[in-house]
C-alpha cells in the first residue's frame, strides 16, 4: 500500500461552530454525526467541556476513503 500524503489541517482541533462554517453542515447534523461516530472528537475530561472536532483524524479518514474509492 502506498503512503497517503495529505496536507495537514490548519488547526488540529476546531469547535462545532467552526466545523459547521467550514463544512456547510447544520449544527444539528454535525451533532448527530458526532453521536453516530461519523465525526471524531477530542475526548472530554469534564462534562461541560466544549466539544472539539479532531481535524487531523478527519483528514486521515477522508484520505483513506479516497484511496479506497480510487483503488
Amino acid at each position: 500500500m502506498s503512503q497517503l500524503l495529505s496536507p495537514p489541517p490548519p488547526c488540529p482541533y476546531v469547535t462545532v461552530d467552526y466545523y459547521c462554517n467550514l463544512s456547510g453542515l447544520a449544527e444539528g447534523t454535525v451533532k448527530q454525526f458526532i453521536d453516530e461516530g461519523r465525526i471524531i472528537i477530542k475526548p472530554k475530561t469534564k462534562p461541560r467541556e466544549k466539544t472539539l472536532i479532531n481535524m487531523v483524524a478527519m483528514t486521515e479518514m477522508a484520505a483513506r476513503e479516497a484511496m479506497e474509492q480510487l483503488g
